[in-house]
């Protein structure tokens, strides 16, 4: 069973809050994290300048666009 946790996404002084799937045993050589399109908008990205890839998942390809380097932190309040 996965873990949930409340993050924030800052991508060019924008934040938008979400919640992040931990431990899912997923592995890169560098750290990624994967949005859905909705929630890339909200931060106010084009998508007329990123790169694209495809990729074969269970029954369907899907599309996946590399954003860059974002920042990403924990959204908990002190105290909890």
């Amino acid at each position: 069973m996965g873990v949930r946790i409340p993050i924030e996404i800052k991508k060019n002084n924008k934040i938008v809050k979400t919640s992040a799937l931990a431990n899912t045993g997923y592995e890169t050589d560098e750290p990624e994290i994967h949005i859905p399109i909705a929630l890339a908008r909200k931060t106010s990205l084009t998508f007329e300048a990123l790169k694209s890839e495809r990729y074969r998942v269970v029954g369907t390809e899907i599309t996946t666009y590399t954003l860059g380097y974002v920042e990403v932190r924990l959204a908990i309040e002190k105290g909890s």
